[in-house]
């Protein structure tokens, strides 16, 4: 697969990501490949005072192998929005999204690394 079509993947992921958090101000997504594992990470501000440098935020960094991230690339279309809409519910389930302030005065950061499962659709008929 040519590297924009898997930057265009990955970009799909990150969006979807991005529409989870509620937040005052716009989340930051943002991807890394080491080689052997894809990592996006999502920040965003739980609780803002006005200068930037004094926002509470939370992180999240998802961690897929890349074996995960081409097996995604690979995918049609309808079988990468099931994807995401796991991923998507996986991270609800995991996360106190919806403004909810985490433990340690409003610090947070959690790493979920995807399970292979995930990635399981059935080919269509």
């Amino acid at each position: 697969m040519k590297d924009i079509d898997l930057n265009q993947r990955v970009e799909e992921i990150e969006l979807a990501l991005s529409t989870l958090f509620e937040s005052p101000k716009a989340p930051a997504i943002s991807g890394y490949d080491d080689g052997r594992t894809f990592f996006i990470q999502a920040s965003w501000v739980i609780e803002s005072l006005g200068d930037t440098t004094l926002d509470s935020r939370c992180v999240l960094t998802l961690h897929f192998s890349e074996s995960q991230i081409q097996r995604y690339a690979q995918m049609d279309t309808a079988q990468r929005i099931l994807v995401r809409e796991r991923l998507c519910q996986m991270v609800r389930d995991r996360l106190p999204l919806g403004g909810t302030k985490p433990p340690l005065q409003g610090d947070c950061a959690e790493d979920l690394h995807v399970e292979d499962r995930l990635l399981d659709v059935d080919d269509p008929l």
